[in-house]
């Protein structure tokens, strides 16, 4: 009898650590992508009839699913973010009950419901064939453990439904992986970068770098629609990264955006860029081309404080001081001509070779306050650069200052 005992409970011992071993290593690991689609699918639409957030395409279901990505790959757990979006949105924006107090019993009870149908069945039957057999009815400690592994059951159900840890095994592989993707995709030609940067945005949907870089690869494929989406969600994921600040500006300035591509450029001004994003500005003159088209659109103000923002910055840069007065020589008014003359003394006295600045101061004294003579020494400086930019060649010769 001792013995049966004890047979007994090594069974009930091995079914019930069964079912704790089953819930956490039974499933496969989610990647943050999994856990988004998940999540978005156990919320309802708030202004929706019968749509989940992972259903709906409405502006405020973007919004939430952009929110719930972002809480994925901050690091949040599924019920911290449940909190979040029930505080905000209320009870009813939840699909899925919880797994505490009365809502629990909402998991539990079919659990209960169907192990007491089985305990009931196998009762039935062991009666059948006792009163064939004349055999013993089934003991009280068998009963009670079928009964106790039955609760357990309904227990880990309700505790872990809709539930996964994001402190799991995988978080470290995603981030290492999700590196060597961005980084491979660097190197890569640009329809191979595309799919890399998409495979890292399946494991981390807001990481701003791929959605950004993807964005750029594809603008400078032309794929202009789904470039600007890419941009435009990397912003908005993460406001402060510098890179896409640089390119949404490039590309809003070639869709003739130029007050929203100074919007970025301010917006950069005020982020620690690091020294290549600098660098990048000046190679492509990015600023000074944006400051030209506000002030051919007839917003000069705006055109000089984008170029006064990147002053602030770097209060020496010859270039952005050389195009600063060459915007108020144009306006030909005495008092602006005559600061915009001081601005280009100054470009010169910081960078004397710096093209833009020569070409710019020669054309200001020789054709608008009237002292050619003083134009000498600019143009001779200029025509001793090596390479220098066509569009100012064109501009001395057009202006008769240089032979063609």
């Amino acid at each position: 009898m001792v013995s049966r005992r004890l047979t007994w409970l090594v069974v009930l011992a091995v079914v019930v650590g069964s079912l704790v071993a089953a819930e956490q290593v039974g499933r496969p690991p989610l990647t943050n992508a999994d856990r988004v689609h998940a999540l978005a699918g156990d919320f309802a639409c708030p202004v929706c009839r019968g749509q989940s957030l992972g259903e709906s395409d409405v502006p405020i279901a973007r919004t939430i699913r952009s929110s719930i990505r972002t809480m994925v790959d901050d690091g949040r757990t599924d019920d911290e973010i449940r909190s979040v979006l029930v505080a905000r949105f209320g009870e009813d924006i939840d699909y899925t009950p919880g797994g505490e107090g009365l809502t629990g019993l909402v998991w539990v009870l079919p659990v209960l419901a169907g192990g007491a149908a089985a305990v009931g069945l196998g009762l039935a039957l062991v009666r059948w064939r006792g009163g064939r057999s004349g055999g013993r009815p089934p003991r009280p400690l068998v009963v009670g453990g079928v009964l106790l592994v039955v609760v357990v059951a309904g227990l880990l159900v309700a505790r872990t439904a809709g539930q996964r840890p994001t402190g799991g095994s995988l978080s470290g592989d995603i981030r290492s992986s999700t590196r060597t993707l961005l980084v491979e995709a660097g190197v890569a030609d640009p329809e191979e970068a595309v799919v890399l940067y998409s495979q890292v945005l399946e494991v981390q949907p807001s990481n701003a770098e791929a959605l950004a870089y993807r964005g750029w690869v594809r603008w400078r494929n032309g794929e202009g629609p789904s470039a600007r989406s890419d941009l435009d969600e990397a912003v908005a994921v993460d406001p402060a990264y510098p890179d896409v600040r640089v390119f949404r500006a490039s590309q809003r300035h070639a869709d003739g955006d130029h007050t929203g591509a100074a919007a970025d450029l301010v917006a950069l001004d005020g982020l620690a860029a690091p020294p290549i994003v600098g660098d990048l500005l000046a190679a492509s003159r990015l600023r000074e081309r944006i400051a030209v088209g506000l002030a051919s659109d007839g917003d000069l103000l705006e055109a000089l404080e984008v170029l006064d923002s990147g002053l602030s910055a770097d209060p020496e840069n010859s270039s952005l001081l050389a195009e600063r007065g060459w915007l108020l020589v144009l306006t030909r008014t005495p008092e602006l001509v005559q600061r915009g003359l001081n601005n280009l003394d100054e470009a010169v006295a910081v960078q004397p070779g710096d093209p833009h600045a020569r070409a710019y101061r020669a054309v200001a004294l020789a054709t608008v306050v009237g002292r050619p003579g003083d134009a000498t020494a600019d143009l001779a400086v200029f025509a001793a650069i090596d390479s220098p930019p066509a569009d100012l060649v064109d501009l001395l010769v057009g202006m008769g200052l240089l032979g063609g």
